[in-house]
């Protein structure tokens, strides 16, 4: 009886793998680090249960490698389901991929992603299947990261308490489940760091509690975190140990208040405040649809209070801390640092040298203007020689360590010298030169003033919507010239597409003919032509056809969208694009018919008895307005200016300052930019939001 029993288990067991083997046998499957999984797509009714059984494994493990199928699970959705081998070869305390969620910000790619987390692009893609073919703002992508199972266990509670009315908050009730914490491994993955995805009702509290780690090293690690707010679905990076505890938070939803511009949608007030429509529509009850200076809610968060039976640190102690590390330090001189290749060894300097000079002269002249309004300013200026050697040596200087902000060269081992003694040494640098150095991807104390192409492109193609989608859209491409623009029209397309904006394409040689195009221009009342290239050469051939058609057709409102390269053909046909309603974006621009640029240029041309090097943009400009905004930031709120009160400018002359950190843990990037508006009416409008 007992060999017989043993024999059906036998049976039993060797049935369950013939099945199991039977039902996977066709699955793609990839190996990641080692690992072995197979690529399954969700059938219609298939839950957790069904997945079990199917490839028996627990809906734990499932979810450990697939995060967002911890709501549940959706038909379609792909999973990566570990095989028997791969969960054969785990065991307690061993080594596994585990990963976090990184919410995508507009204008971010899976090569700035990578670069944040230091991962490859294809281990990202090898967890996000389809990825590589694009990504989206506000989608989540899973993120690997090297762990040891741990057993520890961290039970979260969440509660809701409703805030007056007149304040505008709403009433929300969830509990999380019990949750699987990990410990951090010592090799691989992502490095000295662990990162954390925020998640509902989290606190620093609780997060502290969590992973064992003391508040005041959360807030050192991620400078770019509220100290009472946390953002769900954020990131913050942290070093560390698991430990049980059980939380209870209270939340309220917080609002802030929004007066609609002019042709502004719920679609583009969305994406610029990075949340969705539905999101909108909830702090709005019943809203259907928006008009210019109308008011709206827009969610800013919740505010969370963490109640524990272990004496929770309060918002107050909390605020103690963050204000001890990034304390408001004015005194009455500013230090500053000006480190760039002037080449002063060189009998005859370079044009790119006496550019660096000239940026020196404007910020030399932006000294002068705030010393006249009673500022106290030292200017350090020494000649980097492009040597690596000589910055070494600059940086040893004692004098250095009394810096308040160092202005950087554009070579990237410079950079990187400086920017590591800034962060060790608590100074503010600024990379003004550079788009595409990366240190300020993970540098808290990198301030880069130019918006890297991504962004850029990503917020031209926002802007375009909201300022020309309400005009038929066609694409005029040269077929003998290369589609040096393919990234940036990509993208506008796929904006376009979003917002449910139609668009045309034109294919033209050296001969473009609009006046036979009825298919595309009819029913049209306003339409805008971009081209698809910024070749001198693609201008000069769409100019005129686009003269013709706009001559023919009276009824038609004709828009000319461009290039920021297009400014320097700005004298040659400055006439044609008055007449076309041209739009061009550019992270520069400075009027020549504005009195503040004419000034400027006077009092250049008294100070140095030369006009500027004509250039775009114009370094001297460039570093005029730098000077004035960061030592106008100093001279307010101390060198932590960024932590204290990190303000907007919007009135300079050349450049523009809106700073925005790339993550919790990162510095920060400008992300102005213009949109110049040559307009019919003969004046130039330069657009700013």
């Amino acid at each position: 009886m007992r060999y017989t029993r043993i024999t059906i288990v036998l049976l039993f067991c060797f049935t369950a793998l013939f099945m199991l083997s039977a039902q996977t046998e066709n699955l793609q499957t990839k190996v990641i680090d080692g690992k072995e999984f197979y690529i399954y797509k969700v059938k219609p009714s298939e839950g957790f249960y069904v997945l079990s059984q199917k490839f028996g494994i627990s809906q734990e493990e499932i979810i450990r490698y697939n995060p967002a199928a911890k709501n549940g699970l959706k038909r379609g959705q792909l999973l990566m389901i570990p095989t028997q081998k791969t969960v054969q070869g785990q065991s307690a305390g061993s080594e596994i991929e585990s990963t976090f969620e990184h919410t995508i910000v507009r204008g971010e790619s899976l090569y700035s992603i990578s670069k944040m987390y230091k991962v490859t692009i294809q281990s990202i893609i090898d967890l996000n299947p389809g990825s590589e073919r694009g990504i989206k703002a506000g989608a989540t992508l899973k993120i690997p990261q090297r762990y040891k199972k741990s057993t520890a266990k961290a039970k979260t509670q969440t509660t809701a308490t409703a805030a007056p009315q007149s304040q505008g908050t709403t009433v929300a009730k969830t509990s999380a489940p019990a949750t699987e914490t990990t410990t951090a491994a010592t090799d691989g993955g992502n490095g000295e760091y662990v990162f954390h995805t925020i998640g509902e009702g989290e606190t620093l509290f609780s997060i502290s509690k969590k992973y064992d780690i003391d508040i005041e090293t959360i807030l050192k690690l991620n400078p770019g975190i509220s100290p009472n707010h946390l953002k769900k679905g954020s990131v913050i990076r942290l070093t560390p140990d698991t430990k049980e505890v059980n939380v209870t938070i209270e939340q309220k939803q917080l609002y802030t208040q929004y007066k609609v511009r002019k042709k502004e949608t719920l679609y583009s007030i969305s994406k610029k405040f990075g949340t969705t429509v539905e999101e909108i529509k909830k702090c709005n009850p019943g809203i259907k649809k928006i008009r210019q200076d109308d008011v709206i809610n827009i969610p800013a968060g919740i505010e969370y209070n963490t109640v524990t039976a272990e004496n929770p640190i309060t918002s107050a102690e909390i605020n103690n801390i963050y204000n001890k590390l990034y304390k408001s330090d004015k005194k009455g001189v500013i230090n500053v640092a000006v480190i760039l290749p002037f080449m002063l060894q060189q009998t005859h300097p370079d044009t790119k040298a006496s550019l660096y000079t000239e940026y020196y002269q404007g910020f030399l002249m932006a000294v002068d203007s705030l010393k006249r309004q009673g500022a106290s300013i030292n200017v350090y200026a020494y000649d980097s020689e492009e040597s690596d050697a000589t910055v070494h040596n600059i940086l040893a200087a004692p004098q250095m360590k009394e810096m308040d902000l160092i202005i950087a060269p554009e070579n990237d081992n410079h950079i990187k010298l400086i920017a590591d003694f800034g962060l060790a040494n608590d100074i503010n640098v600024v990379n003004t030169f550079s788009l595409k150095n990366e240190e300020v991807s993970h540098n808290a104390k990198i301030f880069q003033t130019n918006i890297p192409h991504s962004y850029l492109y990503a917020e031209a193609a926002d802007r375009f919507i909201r300022y020309l989608g309400n005009r038929k859209v066609v694409f005029l491409t040269h077929t003998g010239e290369e589609n040096d623009k393919r990234d940036f029209i990509a993208g506008l397309k796929e904006e376009l597409s979003r917002a449910h904006i139609a668009y045309s394409e034109i294919r033209f040689g050296n001969d473009l003919n609009l006046l036979n195009q009825d298919s595309i221009l009819a029913g049209a009342s306003g339409i805008v032509f971009v081209p698809t290239s910024a070749k001198k050469k693609v201008l000069s051939l769409i100019v005129a056809p686009i003269e013709a058609l706009k001559e023919n057709r009276a009824d038609l409102d004709v828009a000319l969208f461009g290039y920021p390269e297009w400014l320097t053909q700005v004298p040659e046909y400055l006439n044609e694009f008055y007449k076309l309603n041209t739009y061009l974006y550019s992270r520069f621009y400075a009027n020549p018919f504005d009195e503040d640029t004419k000034a400027f240029h006077k009092r250049f041309l008294y100070w140095y008895n030369k006009d500027m090097i004509n250039a775009s943009p114009q370094y001297a400009l460039l570093g005029f307005d730098t000077g004035i905004y960061f030592l106008s930031a100093i001279r307010a709120n101390g060198k932590n200016f960024a932590s204290q009160q990190l303000t907007s400018s919007s009135d300079r002359i050349q450049t523009d300052f809106s700073f925005q950190r790339i993550n919790n843990w990162s510095g920060f990037i400008n992300k102005s930019f213009y949109f110049v508006n040559f307009a019919p009416d003969f004046t130039i409008k330069k657009i700013r939001k």
